[in-house]
């Protein structure tokens, strides 16, 4: 599993500075020209961020970085 890394972009809805996991997160649901951090990603798909990371991990088999 990879470590998370701070990417120096912020999140164009609320200003969040993004990380790695926020990213993929992003691409797999389909922001492709843009990507939005998994605060709002949760509030877009009204889910708390453990039903959320499940859900990316039994939908697309992705995981949270460590340190997340």
């Amino acid at each position: 599993m990879d470590k998370v890394r701070w990417l120096g972009i912020s999140c164009p809805l609320c200003g969040q500075e993004l990380n790695s996991w926020d990213v993929r997160c992003s691409k797999s649901v389909g922001y492709l020209n843009y990507q939005i951090c998994e605060s709002c990603l949760c509030k877009e798909y009204d889910m708390e961020k453990e039903e959320f990371r499940d859900r990316m991990e039994a939908y697309f088999g992705i995981r949270p970085c460590r340190g997340l």
